[in-house]
């Protein structure tokens, strides 16, 4: 079988295998290491090390799996190859490269003391991952500028109002205010350039992003941009010393009044603080779901002649939204549930974006499908099936899980706790602790299709020094008439 095109010009410039590959092929040493060094197809693997012929777009180059464990290979990394098999891909650690260990041998001469230390972080010297940092004069980012003065100075302005449901909350041309232009043409060029940065960001980060703590997790907003602005004046804005870093946990469009607005200023939040701003996809992050319930609208009324090209251009990016993130590195927040549970993070790291509707319901995408849709059973639900996995009703691949399902599944992640949004409940107050405190749902927009629900946002901090991590709910009052008792 001849070699892969791809690699072949530096195949010829190597030897033909390397020190390693020899040993294997003289049967000078067969043992589990010696394997590293082969492909599946018996062929010795080759060194492989070659960055982009562009480098200005790095960012933008995609990571290779490793066949082997999985992991990412950066553009430039060098790892090994086969020169029949072109889809293999071996990463430094599972090829048969050096070792590096972790401990070191220490003498102190003058007391001729022996030490086994451990090797400290100041010498590991760790090659920075991709910037995805947008450059200053980037068109994006003075869009999203503009957008993040404008909510600084209207969260200070609701604040200071009478307080109304955000349906009830009549202001004209908030659009324009938050883009900084005076018409529809205007608005949908300056948000075609806020997308395509957003869209840059999103696809240089993994489909499971981490970000540490402390660290606010916000549930479903659905358009409902003045309780959004009350949650920022309220308990910090995103982007701030107050609040400086922010999951929003998916469903951030849809039946709300002020659908296209919120997005601007997610998508605006997101290229300005791209390592501290995270929007994990939802249900409703999906052309299907769109057309129903009126974003695709929306969207194509308020940019004018050119809004059915900024809603396809918005379903695109919300393709490529991660599907779930890691807080503190034992908090996964992810926008339904977990499903049946049967999976772990690597398999969710291993996604490929963009993801349509169609691959979402393909059975091999069960686990996304389920992690957008899926519920758990409450604790004292009247049902006897409160363990287990069972059928929903919301589509025929989406289940409900039971409580042992969602500790079972922590247990096999090294996890503390999993974080849903998903539903409201009725008079609800935005928050649910339930699994024997490994699952909490919040959902942030207050009063939502008449449920008289308070908002939520959860605060994810560090306690203690001992790393101990606490969840604290910050609740935002329902306005609608209830009883409180």
């Amino acid at each position: 079988m001849p070699a892969c095109e791809l690699y072949q010009d530096i195949l010829e410039d190597e030897p033909e295998w390397d020190e390693a590959s020899r040993r294997v092929e003289d049967g000078d040493v067969v043992n589990a290491a010696s394997s590293r060094a082969l492909c599946q197809c018996g062929r010795p693997l080759h060194r492989y090390a070659r960055l982009p012929r562009y480098q200005t777009f790095l960012m933008c180059s995609s990571a290779k799996d490793c066949t082997r464990c999985g992991e990412d290979i950066l553009p430039g990394d060098m790892h090994f190859v086969c020169p029949a098999c072109s889809d293999v891909h071996v990463c430094k650690d599972c090829g048969p490269s050096v070792y590096i260990h972790r401990e070191y041998d220490f003498l102190d001469y003058e007391t001729g003391e022996v030490q086994v230390q451990e090797v400290p972080k100041r010498v590991l010297h760790d090659r920075r991952g991709r910037s995805v940092t947008l450059e200053e004069e980037a068109p994006s980012k003075r869009v999203a500028s503009k957008v993040f003065e404008q909510v600084q100075l209207l969260a200070k302005e609701v604040a200071d109002e009478e307080d109304v449901l955000d349906k009830n909350w009549e202001r004209e041309g908030i659009l324009f205010q938050l883009l900084g232009v005076n018409s529809a043409e205007q608005a949908a060029k300056s948000m075609l350039e806020l997308i395509e940065g957003c869209q840059r960001v999103l696809m240089a980060q993994p489909s499971l992003t981490e970000v540490e703590v402390p660290c606010k997790i916000y549930g479903d907003i659905h358009g409902q941009l003045r309780d959004l602005l009350l949650l920022f004046h309220s308990f910090g804005l995103p982007g701030t010393p107050d609040c400086p870093r922010c999951v929003f946990n998916g469903d951030f469009v849809d039946r709300g009044r002020h659908q296209a607005e919120t997005i601007v200023v997610l998508f605006a939040l997101k290229v300005m603080f791209p390592m501290n701003i995270y929007l994990n996809r939802g249900n409703h992050e999906d052309t299907t779901m769109n057309h129903k319930y009126g974003f695709q609208k929306v969207v194509q009324e308020a940019f004018g002649e050119l809004g059915p090209q900024v809603y396809q251009a918005i379903s695109t990016c919300f393709q490529c939204l991660p599907f779930a993130c890691l807080v503190g590195g034992r908090v996964l927040a992810l926008h339904g549930g977990i499903g049946d549970g049967k999976w772990r993070l690597d398999d969710l790291r291993r996604v490929r974006r963009p993801v349509n509707h169609e691959q979402l319901q393909a059975p091999e995408n069960r686990l996304l499908w389920n992690i957008l849709w899926s519920d758990p059973i409450e604790d004292d639900c009247v049902s006897n099936c409160v363990f287990g996995v069972h059928d929903s009703q919301r589509s025929k691949m989406a289940v409900r899980f039971g409580w042992n399902v969602t500790q079972d599944f922590c247990v096999r992640n090294g996890l503390d706790l999993v974080v849903r949004s998903h539903q409201s409940k009725r008079w609800g107050l935005g928050f649910d602790v339930m699994h024997n405190e490994s699952l909490v749902r919040v959902f942030s927009a207050r009063d939502y299709e008449n449920n008289e629900n308070d908002g939520a946002v959860l605060q994810v901090q560090q306690d203690d020094d001992e790393g101990h991590l606490g969840v604290r709910p910050q609740v935002l009052r329902a306005l609608e008439n209830r009883d409180d008792a």
